[in-house]
């Protein structure tokens, strides 16, 4: 098996090789899969990263879940209170233009105070209907779900605390490889949606 650092160089350098005009066709096929999909119309909030480079483009998602009424919230790394490492944290976007270049280039939110995302459960609002929708990204997956992320970990961290969300992590095809390795820290998604459809969980 390929270790994590030669699969995440392959993922990287399949995606890199996507031109503007397929990257762009692929974007489509899966926002339109994803709005069809239950886990999007029953959401009231969306966790969505901002896509940079050539991810998948999360922009499209961002403005129709504006567009339907629903909270959109994005991730933003910074310092623990005790400054002893970085988190990762999510706050509320009313707009695209409230979006600024932040850690490593990233686009995150600009405007804080007051949006902080808290779990359901935690402000009393829980219900199996309404599930929050968490897109994940990523650099490498594989059809049992495991997944790689860019070396940092926040995700997996955010993932661990975060029990009630629907995590749907994206890519294109060419990031699924034959197997990726997988350690006791790294969370797998609940289901993975391509250009090609969807990978579920068993």
């Amino acid at each position: 098996m390929q270790t994590k650092q030669e699969c995440r160089k392959e993922a990287l350098r399949r995606r890199a090789a996507l031109s503007f005009a397929e990257r762009d066709a692929a974007d489509r096929r899966i926002a339109e899969q994803l709005f069809s999909d239950d886990a999007y119309r029953q959401a009231g909030r969306i966790l969505v990263y901002a896509s940079y480079l050539d991810e998948v483009s999360t922009y499209r998602v961002m403005e129709r879940a504006w567009k339907d009424g629903k909270q959109v919230f994005c991730p933003k790394i910074g310092n623990q209170p005790d400054g002893t490492c970085k988190t990762m944290v999510f706050y509320r976007v009313l707009h695209r233009e409230e979006l600024k270049e932040g850690f490593h280039g990233i686009p995150e939110p600009l405007i804080t105070e007051g949006r902080k995302y808290e779990e359901r459960e935690a402000a009393g609002e829980a219900s199996a209907e309404c599930r929050d929708l968490i897109l994940v990204p990523g650099t490498a997956f594989d059809r049992e779900r495991r997944r790689l992320g860019y070396g940092g970990g926040y995700y997996d961290r955010f993932l661990k605390r975060t029990g009630t969300g629907i995590k749907i992590a994206v890519c294109y095809c060419c990031q699924l490889l034959p197997e990726v390795p997988e350690e006791e820290s790294d969370v797998r998604p609940d289901r993975i949606l391509t250009e090609a459809g969807w990978i579920e969980g068993c």
